[in-house]
C-alpha cells in the first residue's frame, strides 16, 4: 500500500513541475492567462500541502485526505477550462 502512495506522490510533483513550467510561460497581460496561472498556483499549493502532509504523517495518513486533495485539483482545473482559460 505504500508503494501505491509512493507512485501518487511521485505522478503529483510531476505535475507540479509541469504546472510550474507552464507558468513561466504564460502571458500575465492577456485575461485568460491569467485564469490559468491561478488555476496552475491553486493546484500547486494543493499538491505541496498533500506531499507535506503525507510527509509529516509517514505511515498514519489517511488516503481520504489524498483523494480529497486530488479530487480538489480536478475540481480547480476542470474550473479553470471551463471558465475559459484556454488559449
Amino acid at each position: 500500500m505504500a508503494r501505491g502512495i509512493e507512485v501518487a506522490l511521485v505522478i503529483l510533483l510531476l505535475v507540479q513541475i509541469i504546472m510550474t513550467v507552464l507558468i513561466w510561460t504564460l502571458n500575465p497581460i492577456l485575461v485568460s492567462h491569467q485564469t490559468l496561472a491561478a488555476g496552475y498556483i491553486a493546484s500547486s499549493l494543493i499538491i505541496l500541502s498533500l506531499v507535506t502532509y503525507v510527509y509529516y504523517r509517514g505511515e498514519e495518513y489517511d488516503q481520504e485526505w489524498i483523494a480529497a486533495g486530488i479530487g480538489m485539483i480536478v475540481l480547480i482545473m476542470s474550473l479553470v477550462y471551463l471558465k475559459g482559460g484556454v488559449v
